[in-house]
């Protein structure tokens, strides 16, 4: 069984509650959940969007344009969604007599279930216990009403499918996965989509939140906190992010790693900033100056984020190196229901976090190019951050061959991030049927629909390679491409830009240019505000 339903009405109308407490009650019950959420970047005028994808099978996710049953709060929400999805069965609950449409649609939608009215009046009871509860009542029985007056049939969701969920969002896992890790000090200036981050970091007392006037004071925040022995991050979009990039070149000169989320919404510039984007990637590759480079990963499911938001906290103290972590605006403010029993944080790990003896050389050459580091206080172990080159102690120093020397130990540490981190227990990227005629190469948050596309086209033997570390590129997609390239008869690469961005580094990096792939590589993009639909993909 699989289900789409769909939400709609003006900005404050309180839609969000509607699609929000059907998903935690399908939740509870074990159905596969995959929610999207869309809402217009100016103030008046226009409506928000939220569509539940609901499937009784694991694991199965979809992001479709086709919407079962549509609730609309007014006409416009109708007119404005026929542009963009398939509505089959549109409900318009403008002239409904209920106080609250939010709840009287949540019921409506549960009437489609079969789910019993006893089982709502239970869940909204402890979803509004106070004052409201009687008129959040009434609107509830009158939203079953309305549904069993307009729509019977004999599906039966009531029943319990699994183990309970938890319905996250996307901030949700990167939040509660980096302080899981250890993070204790956040700083941030709002900027959408990122800034639900700051709602679940400051729930929390075990973190330490800095707001400053702007994202310059923003990054530099982290940086020191960095310095003083803090496991710091900060999130940001695209206009704060290119205010942050001489805070990273900083961060590779002094030695001093620290986290950038970078969330993704469409540009340039502030653009259409509450919708979303993949365009962002070539600028984290290259956001700073001085030929420094950051690390930059980019997860690729929810339950992965909360792991290796971790695993960005521990390489920014062990390389003492800038990282960056690209998600976008799909995934940032996303549902999905987890099954939080299988939410694993990573392991802390400082690096090279020592107690050190005198004659301490802060910047000391090693063969592996990372240098031993203190807190602030410690005996024998002072320094001084600065961003000037400097020798082995700190000291400022323009000689010709400390300058090769030093820029060479930076450099090392990519090699030696290579070594240790690409093994038998990480990838940086996933392949999911290696034995595909045709594979989709991609990214992010389009790896769902097209898990989806593949499934549900089981008999073409289509795989799907997805990147989830870009700098530095893991060669051994090189190596498998190069042996494989005879039974490889297309590689469709699937990203929402308009300039290639993921396909010029995997064409350069995997050596694509080559002429034995000649005539196999094509590419799928979309860059209209909307993520990519199911319907979208053809191979």
């Amino acid at each position: 069984m699989r289900i789409s339903i769909g939400f709609s009405g003006a900005a404050g109308s309180g839609v969000n509650t509607s699609w929000l407490l059907l998903g935690q009650l399908l939740a509870a019950k074990g159905y596969t959940i995959l929610a999207d959420k869309e809402y217009a970047s100016i103030i008046k005028g226009d409506n928000n969007n939220f569509f539940l994808y609901v499937s009784d099978q694991p694991n199965e996710h979809v992001i479709t344009k086709t919407i079962d049953f549509f609730f609309a709060f007014d006409d416009y929400s109708i007119t404005k969604n026929q542009k963009i999805y398939t509505l089959n069965q549109t409900f318009n609950v403008k002239d409904q007599i209920c106080k609250h449409k939010n709840v009287f649609c949540f019921w409506a939608a549960l009437k489609i279930m079969n789910i019993s009215v006893e089982e709502g009046e239970s869940f909204v009871q402890q979803q509004f216990p106070g004052h409201t509860l009687e008129e959040n009542l009434t609107d509830l029985r009158s939203g079953y009403a309305y549904m069993q007056w307009l729509w019977n049939h004999d599906w039966d969701r009531s029943k319990t499918i699994g183990a309970p969920k938890t319905l996250m969002f996307g901030n949700e896992c990167i939040a509660k996965g980096a302080i899981a890790s250890g993070m204790d000090f956040y700083a941030a200036y709002p900027m959408t989509p990122a800034s639900s981050l700051i709602d679940v970091i400051t729930a929390d007392d075990r973190v330490t939140f800095f707001q400053w006037e702007d994202e310059i004071a923003v990054s530099m925040a982290m940086l020191w906190a960095k310095v003083g022995g803090k496991r710091a991050m900060c999130g940001t979009s695209g206009g704060g992010f290119a205010l942050m990039t001489e805070s990273i070149s900083f961060s590779n000169q002094a030695e001093i790693g620290w986290v950038y989320v970078l969330a993704q919404r469409d540009g340039p510039s502030t653009g259409t900033p509450t919708y979303t984007g993949q365009a962002d990637l070539n600028y984290a590759l290259n956001a700073s100056f001085g030929d420094t480079f950051p690390i930059v990963i980019c997860p690729s499911t929810f339950e992965e984020w909360y792991t290796m938001i971790g695993k960005a906290l521990n390489r920014s103290d062990i390389y003492q190196h800038p990282v960056i972590v690209l998600t976008d605006k799909q995934y940032s403010e996303g549902y999905i229901a987890i099954d939080s029993s299988t939410l694993k944080a990573e392991p802390i790990n400082r690096g090279k976090l020592i107690t050190p003896t005198e004659g301490y050389k802060r910047y000391e050459y090693t063969d592996d190019g990372i240098s031993p580091w203190v807190t602030p206080g410690t005996e024998h172990g002072e320094n001084m951050i600065t961003s000037y080159e400097h020798d082995e102690y700190w000291a400022t120093n323009e000689d010709p061959e400390t300058k090769q020397k030093m820029q060479d130990k930076r450099f090392k540490k990519m090699e030696t991030f290579i070594q240790k981190e690409f093994n038998d227990t990480f990838y940086g990227y996933e392949i999911i049927n290696p034995t595909a005629e045709t594979f989709f190469i991609t990214w992010w948050f389009n790896r769902y629909t097209l898990e989806d596309y593949i499934k549900t086209n089981a008999d073409q033997n289509l795989g799907l390679i997805v990147i989830k570390s870009f700098q530095p590129f893991d060669a051994r997609l090189k190596t498998f491409l190069d042996q494989n390239h005879t039974q490889i008869k297309k590689l469709i690469f699937v990203e929402m830009n308009t300039s290639w961005q993921m396909q010029h580094v995997v064409e350069e990096k995997c050596g694509l240019t080559d002429s034995k792939w000649n005539g196999k590589i094509s590419h799928q993009r979309k860059y209209t505000l909307y993520p990519i639909f199911l319907e979208e993909i053809h191979n």
